[in-house]
């Protein structure tokens, strides 16, 4: 086998997603700290106080130090792609974010705002409100679009909530405790929140919350039962990074976390925990999602 027909292998030191734009900032602990908190990225991992990884869903950032990389220096402009555009500005602006454009909505059916980080890089953020073709406001198509209009959805790294047949609707005692819990523990976005009622998503999944109904009995929180039948799974590029966020924030440490050999082939990393509500996680790598992919949708 020639270099060119090896098979592709994966690494979990680099993300699934194509493209990874590389940041430059003086302090890369310092902005580690300031988008993580302002902006709800992940880190993926750090190499000492000069190179880290940020995720944010399935997207991920390279972050470094001019000192010691070959990346550019200078301002740089990002788009992200969020469920809601409205609550994501106003949890950085309350968090000290300068946003620089408000929430519009655009005639190519999206609606954006914007901020500037501490390096000077600007961050916009955009909701799709609308599923419009680029010749509804005045675009064309071009090959590749064409090309993803006509292919089936079998992408499980860039899944959206629309992909999603079946979800999960979790019993809590609080939900505002929960949603807030959800956010800063596992970096959840919220998509909506009717007070007592919420939908979530995280690694591009979405759940869903429910505030326990004194009148409902039959339904309450696994932690006020003290026992659970259910185990949520999650499946996204950095399960430690995602499981110690989890547990720094209060929950409580579950399966440890392991390469587990898997009948297709390969290890699939794979580790859980409890959340302070009584649900318990597993989390893993997206490995088995991959293997799903690469075999077709079945008939």
């Amino acid at each position: 086998m020639t270099e060119r027909e090896q098979v592709r292998t994966s690494n979990r030191t680099i993300p699934m997603c194509t493209v990874i734009p590389e940041l430059v900032y003086e302090d890369v602990g310092e902005a580690i700290d300031w988008l993580c908190d302002k902006l709800g990225f992940a880190v993926r991992w750090r190499a000492g106080d000069h190179r880290a990884q940020l995720s944010f869903a399935a997207g991920t950032v390279a972050i470094t130090e001019p000192r010691t990389s070959k990346a550019l220096t200078g301002r740089q402009s990002l788009m992200v792609r969020v469920h809601d555009a409205h609550a994501h500005h106003d949890r950085a602006r309350d968090r000290g974010a300068a946003v620089i454009q408000a929430p519009e909505d655009f005639p190519y059916g999206e609606r954006q705002y914007t901020v500037e980080d501490l390096g000077g890089h600007h961050w916009t953020f955009s909701q799709s409100i609308a599923n419009l073709a680029p010749e509804a406001w005045g675009g064309t198509t071009g090959p590749a679009l064409k090309a993803e209009s006509r292919a089936p959805s079998l992408d499980f790294e860039q899944a959206s909530a629309s992909d999603a047949a079946i979800s999960v609707m979790l019993i809590v005692p609080d939900a505002r405790a929960a949603v807030a819990w959800y956010e800063d523990a596992l970096g959840a976005t919220r998509l909506w929140d009717l007070g007592g009622v919420a939908g979530l998503i995280v690694g591009g999944a979405p759940f869903f919350l429910h505030e326990v109904n004194r009148e409902n009995p039959a339904e309450t929180s696994p932690g006020q039962a003290g026992v659970t039948s259910t185990r949520i799974e999650v499946f996204l590029d950095d399960p430690d990074g995602f499981i110690a966020r989890a547990i720094a924030a209060g929950a409580t440490g579950g399966s440890k976390i392991t390469d587990h050999e898997m009948p297709w082939g390969g290890t699939h990393r794979q580790g859980g925990f409890r959340d302070p509500f009584g649900h318990k996680w597993s989390v893993g790598d997206r490995s088995p999602l991959r293997s799903y992919a690469s075999r077709g949708r079945p008939r």
